[in-house]
């Protein structure tokens, strides 16, 4: 579905980055552990100084074909070290009808040097709910992650693996690659491990150019994601188009996310940010089915 699609794309690029390309996890008879997968990436590191996210509220709409059908939003923090990164996608009343999505992720990074230190994930997929708890080593150690259908869930699946490579997890690897440099053309690869599966992400920066977003001409980068999922012994699935629209400045701030579906395009665009120094009530969840009531969903209610 276009939507549980573009949740993990926000979740690893903001975040993002396109799951859209394949599936997200491997079922049983072709799951490859991931302790046994061998693969090698680049350890990056940001350079000093030279990228600070912007602290607050970001709030997206996510539509297909031009129809307004879920809200994004990602809220960055910062204390004692670390950034703090609540994502989380809601699809509209309407849309609830035929498919109903709530998903939620919570991931705390090293400011220093943006690796990741947990994730929780909560996932409800329609009448579906999963959990997922992961853990990375400050130094060396096991990442581990804990998956359950619930809190009470007695059969809770846990994987624990010592990394051999330069392995983050989808909102680590989103910041880091925002805080690097970039030459058009250039590509830069990521393993990345989701609580059950790990992929090689590999971006590529196709373009500098200009839009017009919101009225205003933006420098932008656009970067190209591509997915191959290394837990599975099923063939690399076709791959399908995503462009992710950066500004071309420190800020590195995520405008738009274009990505091709199986049928039409499915664009995930910036509506409003909130510094985290403004006050602000509490997010309203509002309950609407058209265009312009579901621009007020998942939007801070400003006093």
């Amino acid at each position: 579905m276009a939507l549980k699609t573009t949740a993990h794309i926000l979740t690893i690029f903001f975040l993002a980055t396109a799951l859209n390309s394949a599936p997200m996890t491997a079922n049983a008879d072709d799951y490859i552990s991931p302790h046994l997968v061998k693969v090698t990436t680049p350890n990056y590191k940001p350079a000093p100084n030279s990228f600070k996210p912007k602290l607050g509220m970001y709030e997206y709409t996510v539509s297909w074909q031009g129809i307004p059908a879920a809200s994004c939003t990602l809220t960055v923090s910062e204390s004692e070290g670390h950034y703090h990164v609540d994502a989380a996608a809601r699809t509209y009343s309407g849309v609830d009808l035929l498919y109903r999505l709530r998903y939620d992720a919570k991931g705390t990074l090293e400011r220093s040097d943006l690796r990741p230190v947990s994730l929780v994930i909560n996932h409800d997929e329609n009448s579906r709910h999963k959990n997922i708890d992961i853990k990375f080593p400050k130094t060396a150690g096991e990442i581990t992650a804990v998956r359950s259908k619930s809190p009470q869930d007695p059969d809770k699946k846990v994987v624990a693996f010592a990394p051999d490579n330069f392995t983050l997890d989808p909102i680590g690897a989103a910041f880091l690659a925002r805080s690097l440099p970039w030459e058009i053309g250039q590509s830069r690869d990521f393993d990345i491990f989701n609580g059950k599966s790990r992929y090689l992400i590999t971006l590529t920066a196709v373009e500098r150019t200009t839009i017009t977003f919101q009225g205003a001409e933006k420098k932008v980068l656009v970067i190209s994601p591509r997915v191959r999922n290394l837990t599975t012994t099923k063939p690399k699935a076709k791959l399908r188009e995503a462009f992710i629209y950066i500004t071309d400045d420190a800020d590195r701030e995520i405008l738009k996310i274009e990505s091709s579906v199986f049928i039409g395009t499915v664009t995930t665009q910036l509506d409003t940010f909130v510094p985290a120094n403004q006050d602000t009530q509490p997010l309203v969840i509002a309950s609407s089915v058209n265009a312009s009531e579901a621009r007020a969903q998942l939007r801070a209610a400003n006093p």
